[in-house]
């Protein structure tokens, strides 16, 4: 199984730590944090778009498409009105604007649904929580 650590660091602020590699996650100042790092959900759509660029680019690569200005835009709203809170609709546009895309548009397409993130979102998994 792989890891990773999350360290509080204080208000709403925490370190996560992953190979080395640390990533901070504050809330903004209106919210009790120190506004240091992105929010949690934030974190959440960042890795659904870093996925999807990650195999979207991969694929422009094996197939010989230009990925020069490859952006992936999100938007994304949230259910806040009742609890639980959660995000109820995003919303992602791939701009691959130096390439010719024709008739590679549904193959593009089907790499992008097939990012490890999204599956995992629908496939819904186990997610145990324990105190240690």
């Amino acid at each position: 199984m792989e890891h990773t650590e999350i360290k509080y660091q204080g208000g709403k602020k925490f370190v996560a730590l992953n190979r080395g590699h640390k990533v901070i996650i504050d809330l903004p100042e209106g919210s009790g944090g120190s506004d240091q790092g992105p929010t949690p959900p934030e974190v959440f759509i960042d890795s659904i778009g870093t996925c999807i660029g990650v195999y979207v680019a991969g694929y422009c690569k094996s197939v010989g498409l230009n990925t020069e200005g490859l952006t992936i835009k999100i938007g994304w709203e949230k259910q806040v009105k009742e609890k639980p809170y959660y995000i109820e609709k995003i919303d992602v546009k791939i701009d691959l604007p130096k390439a010719d895309i024709g008739q590679r548009k549904k193959a593009l397409l089907k790499v992008a649904h097939s990012c490890m993130i999204h599956q995992t979102i629908k496939t819904q998994p186990h997610i145990g929580i324990d105190l240690v």
